[in-house]
């Protein structure tokens, strides 16, 4: 069925919670929109990736945010060269300032989110997750890299034991773009992302329930807000997606103890392609098919009006 064309995106800039500002695209219906919802990103993924997505989601009456993480895309320095930043600030700072904007500029709509990857993980640190009413997860896992297919495992060990160290050292920050591997982050993003990486509890092998053990740069994690998500999430797994596996999803999805949890393991054969992979999703030539279900089940757990 053709859809309706968005109005046109709205490029903006607003605070993550320490006052860092942020770069924004928002993306709105002609009409008025029944649901808010928040894109966050995978890892070193800028937010024009998510365009596409985003405008059929506009199209189908959702008023969408998607964002750049600090030290990612529009939301970057003019060098990354000792900018500090760390992969936790993404979902302590970031993600909650970017549901703090959306939820104030649409107060009367339920709030939504779409998490990729990290988008996913990151949620449950975010101090307001509790305004969300439910989640679409896409690819989102523990980044375990004992988790993942045999060479693709040895080549993420050699990134986070090898690579990224001596290129931040190097560069002053993490060049991933030079092996394909996403936009260059900052050096204290990749040195975190590589330490959960290397945990069989990923991110968890940095708090417990008082949320205060020391992270990988031996600063408190600070609180955790996993129990606090109690909404339903649905999470899109892919059965080639070397990353979000059948050993690291479950231990993702078990942080979110209150949430009522729904995986769904889709095959590329069943949407008539050769693969999807971890970024597949998001492409309109290949996950527009799981665009309505995801849309449709989101509005109607959100208890969007019809």
């Amino acid at each position: 069925m053709s859809q309706p064309t968005p109005a046109a995106p709205q490029l903006l800039q607003f605070d993550a919670l320490d006052g860092t500002p942020l770069a924004g695209t928002l993306f709105e219906p002609v009409g008025e929109p029944h649901t808010a919802l928040v894109v966050n990103s995978g890892t070193g993924i800028p937010r024009r990736f998510y365009n596409r997505f985003a405008q059929y989601a506009a199209a189908r009456g959702f008023a969408v945010l998607a964002y750049d993480y600090r030290g990612i895309g529009g939301s970057a320095p003019v060098s990354l060269r000792g900018y500090e930043a760390r992969y936790r600030d993404w979902g302590q700072r970031d993600v909650p300032g970017a549901i703090a904007w959306l939820s104030d500029r649409f107060p009367a709509l339920p709030l939504t989110v779409v998490g990729h990857s990290t988008g996913g993980q990151q949620l449950g640190l975010a101090e307001n997750v509790s305004r969300v009413r439910a989640a679409a997860f896409i690819a989102v896992s523990t980044g375990y890299w004992r988790g993942m297919p045999a060479l693709f495992k040895w080549f993420t060990l050699g990134l986070w034991k090898v690579y990224l160290p001596l290129a931040s050292r190097i560069y002053g920050y993490a060049p991933a773009r030079k092996i394909r591997w996403g936009e260059n982050l900052p050096a204290g993003v990749a040195q975190e992302w590589g330490a959960w990486c290397l945990e069989h509890d990923y991110l968890a092998a940095y708090f417990d329930e008082t949320g205060r053990h020391e992270s990988p740069d031996g600063t408190p994690f600070g609180p955790v807000y996993f129990d606090q998500a109690a909404f339903p999430i649905r999470a899109y797994c892919f059965t080639d997606d070397p990353i979000a596996t059948r050993a690291n999803v479950p231990p993702m999805m078990t942080l979110f103890e209150q949430a009522a949890v729904e995986t769904r393991w889709v095959t590329p054969d069943s949407l008539g392609v050769s693969e999807i992979g971890h970024l597949g999703y998001f492409r309109s030539t290949i996950g527009q098919p799981l665009w309505d279900d995801t849309l449709d089940w989101l509005r109607t757990r959100a208890g969007s009006d019809a």
